[in-house]
């Protein structure tokens, strides 16, 4: 069986782990690593199947689900593995996620009950904060996740479509918007931000025709 070495963000530096890569995900192997040679590794999981987006982080400097990723489908290595852009590091890989939500549009509804009842979220959006991450804006921008929680709002119910608009019309809405659809690339549930983007940029050029 073939090892590989991740690389691993730790404070202000990177920690080597030389790991058997057999089928394991990067979530199996930060597992293994801190539940045997490194306690006090730190990241973020709960499913581990791709549901709950926790697991989010920069693989050689891409987005990625941790638990969907697996060794064998990577390079040789180093396997570098980092936190995700834009957010606030917690310690290593973890990361406050609270960027994704503070853009949201006041008054929206967003939010959907989860199919368990215990909790919300957007369409197919696992708030993984990916798209935030992958997203090369670096003025002031609402962001790809809360626009297209702007233009689904306004596609749910109608008569929030002049809220939707405003919001998306501000100097940091649709106009900084750089059309990279990074945000889509790394989405992982094809929730397509970018294309949520265009539509109300469609929206808007129609409204001032």
């Amino acid at each position: 069986m073939s090892s590989v070495i991740l690389r691993v963000a730790r404070g202000d530096g990177f920690a080597d782990y030389e790991v058997e890569a057999g089928a394991l995900t990067i979530l199996d192997a930060l597992e293994l690593i801190r539940g045997g040679r490194d306690p006090s590794l730190r990241y973020r999981h709960s499913c581990h199947h791709g549901s709950c987006g926790t697991c989010g982080a920069l693989v050689d400097g891409s987005e990625r689900l941790m638990c969907l990723t697996r060794l064998s489908d990577l390079s040789p290595g180093p396997v570098t593995i980092e936190p995700l852009r834009k957010m606030g590091v917690v310690g290593d890989l973890a990361v406050d996620p609270s960027p994704l939500f503070a853009e949201m549009p006041e008054g929206s509804s967003y939010l959907r009950a989860s199919e368990s009842g215990s909790g919300q979220r957007l369409e197919d959006c696992i708030e993984c904060a990916l798209c935030v991450s992958a997203c090369p804006v670096t003025r002031p921008f609402a962001g790809p996740a809360a626009l297209a929680a702007a233009d689904r709002d306004r596609e749910e119910r109608p008569g929030r479509e002049g809220a939707a608009l405003a919001f998306a019309s501000g100097d940091r809405g649709v106009a900084a918007c750089e059309r990279s659809f990074a945000c889509s690339r790394a989405c992982p549930q094809a929730v397509q931000p970018g294309r949520r983007i265009e539509s109300l940029r469609r929206s808007m050029a129609a409204r001032k025709g």
